[in-house]
């Protein structure tokens, strides 16, 4: 499987978030928060096989409790788009 989106900073920073929510939240539950039907999305993502499509960022931010904003960028950088 293709993995275009592997060095991407939004991959880097969904692993590294996921990790440090896990005491207190797993990715199950992080992909539920963000209204994805499939867990492995975020698995997806996190590896680089998937983007994270633009209209799902305010609900992954609030399932990873960070600044929208900011992941907002992150998705633009995969879109092409620079910030």
């Amino acid at each position: 499987m293709s993995k275009p989106y592997s060095e991407s900073r939004l991959a880097k920073f969904l692993t590294i978030r996921v990790l440090e929510l896990r005491p207190k939240k797993s990715q199950a539950e992080i992909a539920r928060d963000a209204g994805f039907v499939n867990a492995n999305m975020v698995t997806m993502i996190k590896q680089g096989s998937a983007k994270l499509a633009l209209d799902r960022v305010p609900m992954l931010a609030a399932a990873l409790e960070v600044d929208p904003r900011y992941l907002f960028r992150l998705a633009l950088e995969q879109d092409g788009f620079e910030t």
